[in-house]
């Protein structure tokens, strides 16, 4: 009787396939799921909320303008969508992965509406574009068919993967079965993954998983049998180790930034080129810091150079398409400075960084230089920061920006190129002509036609070269150079066929993201030599900051706080285009990773290794770390507002919307 009686309690036990608790109401949305997630409901909490949405008791509560949720699928296809939604005021535009836009029209009460998305495998973001008074509250999504119950999150053959950094924690799951786990850590050659599989209690029907990492790790956890939910999910970060003692300024230097327009570093001396483009930049290393490892965070020149002037990504500050302009709420580098007493001048030769993209915020003297043909030859930056340079009260500071070498740029007919004195520089036409082959993918370019298009970057670079030694001469000439903060760099770099692509903007290709970035500090700090570690232009901005001894509040960090020739070094840097769903290249370590966040098309490439070949493939283990770890810094860097200020470029000056033709951005 015993025996039957305990059997008779045991076997319900036994037989029942768990999941009985609800799943974890806080999961963050930047969990990687390997599984088809077909219907969200406010019991799920927060995982996929993206953005702008709060969880009430039976619905999402749209709370901000854009509202998005995540969601993941194992293959792309076209799929029914079921939205049970009520919305009180005008009609919301709906959209997935920024392509497809759809209407959902106004209803107090809640109802449900069907619309078809064709969506990507990998995640898909859909949003909700509304008005600031409207109410919007989505009660269910469901894709493919309406679901009659819960389900759990994970089935057989289903899984996740999630991003952790450095820190403790504890993954529980609640079900019956059997699940694997793989811990992934990375480092210039990755270890192999730690792989082991943990069976659920007997009778508890749990499975309680708990970690420690020194270093970034991917945990990915699938289910072998049975079905589960994830009952909680837990990290406590490992404080980070204070930073190291920045130097500080005394008094108040000059500072000057010249950048020079997509200037690829490969193709100057100081990285290592064969070809003698740039001796006086060369020169100009030998009293500086060289970053041998900086990149771009956009790979176009407004969004890139409002990173430089803001300190902030462009998906924080969202100048990322051609007709944003820089938020007036931001505070700019020459605004920081001329609230410390500094006169601030920006003197450009291209429309990208005018005062109509708000550029000029905090800048007492703009000034702009012609670079088309029919211009003054006489005109020129150096010369005009000459003549600025004689007035300029003290302390000051200069943006210079020339347009040279981005294609289809040539420097003037005059030049002596110095590397062959004997050849005359390309004309302009030849240079489009060249550019026009390289973009025929029908007929490849030949080998000739990309050495000529090369010579004619190259010579560009050179006449860069040559007024940046003008500008550095007359330092020295007015005794300014020794005690000034003089940083050399550029906006993006540009491609180069290297991955079968030319230019810039539209890719991120390591070519196209990295850029030169040289740093004089005051000779006074006696800093110079070679910093190997991976850094940003957002970077700029609280270095400069950090010389008087102040943190500011932005998405980059003060270069001066880091320690060169560290062995680890745990910095990521992130580059996107100009489309607004974004194509990302992350460059972390050894590796360059990069995926769209309009396909999740995913490419990996060893830099020391070949670094043109794609390892992807043979790598999986490795590429899926970087898209967990890809999700988990979009989610940290993504809008929490947005930001974006539109420009109508048909009211542009004609010559600004001449030049974006002739540059190939109209």
């Amino acid at each position: 009787m015993k025996r039957n009686y305990l059997l008779g309690l045991l076997l319900p036990l036994l037989l029942s396939p768990g999941c009985d608790k609800k799943p974890s109401a806080d999961l963050p949305p930047t969990l990687v799921w390997h599984k088809n997630q077909d219907h969200i409901r406010p019991a799920g909490g927060t995982m996929n909320v993206w953005q702008g949405f709060s969880v009430k008791t039976d619905h999402f509560s749209a709370d901000a303008d854009i509202s998005q949720f995540i969601l993941w699928r194992r293959q792309a296809g076209l799929m029914p969508v079921f939205i049970e939604y009520s919305l009180q005021g005008r009609k919301v535009e709906l959209s997935l992965n920024v392509r497809e836009k759809k209407t959902l029209p106004p209803s107090r009460a809640f109802k449900r509406e069907k619309f078809f998305f064709k969506f990507d495998a990998g995640f898909n973001f859909l949003r909700f574009r509304k008005k600031s008074k409207d109410l919007l509250q989505i009660r269910s999504l469901d894709i493919g068919q309406v679901a009659d119950k819960s389900e759990p999150q994970l089935r057989g053959n289903e899984s996740f993967s999630v991003f952790l950094r450095p820190g403790s924690g504890r993954i529980d799951l609640d079900g019956r079965g059997s699940v694997t786990i793989t811990e992934q850590t990375m480092a210039k050659e990755p270890p192999p993954a730690k792989v082991r599989t943990i069976h659920s209690g007997f009778l508890s029907g749990k499975i309680h998983y708990e970690f420690a990492f020194t270093q970034p790790t991917t945990v990915t956890m699938a289910v072998r049998k049975g079905q589960f939910n994830i009952r909680s999910f837990s990290l406590v970060e490992t404080p980070a180790a204070p930073p190291a003692a920045a130097p500080r300024l005394q008094g108040k230097p000059d500072i000057y930034i010249v950048l020079s327009d997509a200037c690829q570093p490969a193709h100057l001396g100081v990285y290592g080129y064969a070809r003698n483009t740039s001796p006086h930049i060369d020169a100009f290393a030998a009293d500086a810091m060289v970053y041998e490892n900086a990149y771009a965070n956009a790979s176009f020149t407004r969004s890139s150079v409002a990173t430089l002037l803001t300190g902030l990504y462009p998906d924080s500050h969202d100048v990322r398409v051609l007709a944003h302009k820089i938020p007036r709420t931001l505070l700019t580098l020459p605004e920081y400075l001329n609230a410390k007493g500094y006169q601030t001048g920006l003197i450009t030769s291209t429309f990208a960084v005018s005062p109509h993209f708000g550029f000029t915020q905090g800048v007492d003297d703009y000034v702009t230089v012609s670079t088309k043909r029919y211009a003054d030859q006489d005109d020129s930056i150096h010369k005009r920061f000459a003549a600025w340079l004689d007035r300029a009260a003290r302390p000051h500071f200069s943006y210079m920006h020339f347009l040279h070498p981005h294609l289809p740029k040539v420097p003037p007919a005059d030049f002596k190129i110095p590397f062959n004195p004997d050849k005359k520089p390309l004309s302009p036409e030849r240079m489009m002509e060249l550019m026009n082959k390289a973009k025929d993918y029908a007929a490849p370019i030949g080998h000739a036609d990309l050495e000529e298009l090369i010579f004619g970057y190259d010579s560009s670079i050179s006449w860069v070269d040559g007024e940046f030694g003008k500008i550095i001469s007359r330092l020295k000439q007015k005794s300014l150079y020794d005690d000034s903060l003089i940083i050399f760099l550029a906006d993006h770099g540009e491609a180069m066929m290297e991955h079968g692509v030319l230019a810039h903007g539209s890719n991120v290709y390591d070519e196209a993201s990295r850029v030169p970035l040289i740093i004089k500090y005051p000779r006074a700090m006696g800093l110079k030599g070679r910093f190997k570690q991976v850094c940003e232009l957002a970077d700029i901005f609280p270095t400069v900051s950090g010389l008087f001894g102040q943190e500011i509040s932005v998405d980059g960090r003060s270069l001066l706080q880091r320690q060169p020739g560290r062995d680890y070094d745990d910095t990521m840097a992130v580059s996107r285009t100009f489309n607004i769903s974004g194509v990302y290249g992350l460059r972390w370590q050894n590796w360059y990773y990069i995926i769209s966040s309009g396909d999740n098309h995913e490419q990996l490439f060893q830099l020391e290794g070949d670094p043109l070949r794609d390892v992807g493939r043979h790598s999986p283990q490795v590429r899926n770390y970087f898209k967990a770890r890809f999700l988990d810094w979009y989610g940290r860097f993504r809008n929490k507002k947005d930001f974006s200020v539109e420009m109508n470029l048909k009211k542009l000056p004609a010559g600004e919307i001449e030049e974006m033709k002739t540059l190939g951005y109209l």
